[in-house]
C-alpha cells in the first residue's frame, strides 16, 4: 500500500529497536560488560525458528544470515537492505513494523542449533523462580541450546501450554532472569513481526504464510516427556492479579536505565509485577511500550472500541485470561456494551455474527491469530466490504500482530490469579494454535 510509510509514525522505528535490543544486546540488555549465556548467535537462530513456525521462510532465512556477520560489525555500518537471503538482495516488506532487521555481530557461542532437533524439555520438572541459576554439572552448549529451541517452540505454537516447568528447565541450563525475559521478548516479537508481514502481504494480494515443514513444527518429545497441555482457559471480566513466575525487579532497586524506562511511559509502573518482569530486558520494554501506545491510543483509523475488540478476541484464541480480562473490560467500556464483552468471552467469534462489520473482524482476527496466519485475501475483501479500509485496515493487521506480542508475554512469563467469586466462563483457546484502574494496560 502506497502510504504505508505514513501510517502511525513511530511504529517501524520502535519495531525495528526492538528488534535491534533483543538481537543485539550490549552485554546483558545494557546490565554488564558481555553476553550471558542467551548469545547472540542463539537469539538469532531462536527467531528464525519463531518465523520459520509463524510460516515466515523468507524472514527465517534472514534471520539465519545475521549469523555470518562479521564480529565487529555495528549496526550504523549496516542498512536495511543487508538484511536479505543469501545471494541477490530482494526488497523486504514495505510498511511499518515491516520485516527489515539490522545485523547482529557474530558471536563464539554455541553454533546455530538445528530447529528441526526433537523437544528435550521435562515440562513436569519442579516450578523456579529464582533470578539467576547457575547450570547444572550436566548441561553444556548443545544442552543450552535445545532447551531454548524447545521453549521457542512452545511459546510459538501454544503459549496457553507454557508453564513454571518451562522456566525451571532454562534455569536448569543456566539463563537467569534476564536472559529468560529476552528470550520470552524475541519469540513474541517474532510473531508480531510475522503477522504484521503476513497482514501486509494480504493487503497487497499475496499469501499470508507459506507451508511449513512438519519436521519443524512437530518433533516428537523423548519417552516419559509429556508436554503438559494447558487447562482450558476460564474467561471472565472480572479485576485479575498476574504472578511473575520470575523473580521481577525490585521496585526500589531500578537502575538508571529501568527508571528512565517507567519514567518515559505514564503507562508503565513500578506497582505491576508485570512491568518489573519486563524490566529485566529494559530496552525492549521501551521500544515495545512506544509500538503499544502508537497501535492502541492512536488518533484515526480503526475505532478504539474495535481495536479493544480486536485485542479481545486475539486473547480469547490463544488463551491469555488475563489479556481478555482487561480487554473484554476496555471493549465493554469505549463499546458501551458489556453484555456483547461478556458474549464474546463465551462465544468468541459466533457471538458477532448478526453484525456484518464486527463478523468480517473476528474471522480475520481468528484466521490471522493462528499459527501461522491462515487469513485469506477473501478475509480482507469482507474487511473492505464492511467499510473497513485504509488506515482501519492496517490498524487490524496490527492490532492483531500486537497481540501475538503481548499474550505470548504474558501467558509465558508467569500466570494470572482467578478470584474464587469470579463470573468466568470456560471456552476453547486457539484453533489451531487509558488502562482501567489496578490492571497494566499490557503496554
Amino acid at each position: 500500500m502506497s502510504d504505508d510509510e505514513q501510517y502511525r509514525p513511530g511504529v517501524r522505528t520502535h519495531a525495528d529497536a526492538a528488534r535491534a535490543a533483543l538481537l543485539r544486546p550490549a552485554g546483558v540488555e545494557g546490565h554488564g560488560s558481555r553476553p550471558g549465556p542467551l548469545t547472540p548467535a542463539l537469539r538469532t537462530a531462536v527467531a528464525a525458528l519463531a518465523a520459520e513456525l509463524a510460516g515466515q521462510p523468507r524472514l527465517a532465512r534472514r534471520y539465519r544470515a545475521l549469523a555470518t556477520t562479521t564480529p565487529d560489525a555495528h549496526p550504523s555500518d549496516h542498512p536495511a537492505d543487508h538484511f536479505t537471503d543469501a545471494g541477490p538482495a530482494e526488497p523486504a516488506p514495505a510498511g511499518p513494523g515491516s520485516v527489515q532487521p539490522e545485523p547482529a555481530p557474530a558471536d563464539p557461542g554455541p553454533t546455530a542449533p538445528d530447529p528441526t532437533a526433537p523437544l528435550p524439555t521435562d515440562r513436569t520438572a519442579p516450578a523456579a523462580s529464582s533470578a539467576a541459576s547457575p547450570a547444572s554439572p550436566s548441561s553444556g552448549p548443545a544442552d543450552l541450546a535445545a532447551a531454548v529451541l524447545a521453549y521457542t517452540r512452545v511459546v510459538t505454537l501454544a503459549p496457553a501450554d507454557a508453564g513454571r516447568a518451562d522456566i525451571a528447565e532454562l534455569e536448569r541450563v543456566g539463563l537467569g532472569a534476564a536472559d529468560i525475559v529476552a528470550l520470552a521478548q524475541i519469540v513474541a516479537f517474532v510473531s508480531y513481526e510475522a503477522r504484521v508481514a503476513s497482514g501486509l502481504a494480504l493487503l497487497d494480494g499475496a499469501p499470508a504464510a507459506e507451508p511449513v515443514a512438519a519436521a519443524v513444527t512437530a518433533s516428537p518429545a523423548p519417552a516419559g516427556v509429556t508436554t503438559g497441555a494447558a487447562p482450558e482457559p476460564r474467561f471472565t471480566l472480572d479485576t485479575l492479579t498476574w504472578a511473575p513466575w520470575i523473580t521481577p525487579v525490585p521496585a526500589d532497586g531500578l537502575d538508571e536505565e529501568q527508571r528512565a524506562v517507567v519514567d518515559a511511559h505514564a503507562t508503565l509502573s513500578t506497582d505491576s509485577p508485570y512491568y518489573r518482569t519486563l524490566l529485566h530486558a529494559p530496552a525492549a520494554l521501551d521500544h515495545r511500550t512506544h509500538v503499544y501506545n502508537a497501535l492502541m491510543y492512536g488518533r484515526g483509523g480503526l475505532p478504539r472500541a474495535e481495536r479493544e475488540l480486536v485485542t479481545l478476541l486475539v486473547s480469547r484464541i490463544n488463551g491469555c485470561v488475563y489479556c481478555a480480562s482487561v480487554h473484554g473490560r476496555k471493549f465493554a467500556q469505549l463499546g458501551r456494551d458489556p453484555e456483547a464483552a461478556r458474549r464474546v468471552l463465551d462465544e468468541g467469534a459466533t457471538a458477532l455474527t448478526g453484525d456484518p462489520r464486527r463478523a468480517a473482524l473476528a474471522r480475520f482476527t481468528e484466521r490471522q491469530t493462528a499459527t501461522p496466519p491462515a487469513a485469506t485475501a477473501a478475509d480482507v475483501a469482507a474487511l473492505r466490504a464492511a467499510g473497513v479500509e485504509g488506515a482501519a485496515l492496517l490498524d487490524v493487521v496490527h492490532c492483531v500482530a500486537l497481540f501475538g506480542w503481548a499474550n505470548r508475554l504474558m501467558q509465558v512469563l508467569g500466570t494470572p490469579s482467578v478470584p474464587e467469586s469470579c463470573t468466568g466462563t470456560s471456552g476453547p483457546a486457539a484453533p489451531a494454535a487509558v488502562p482501567a484502574a489496578g490492571s497494566p494496560s499490557l503496554g
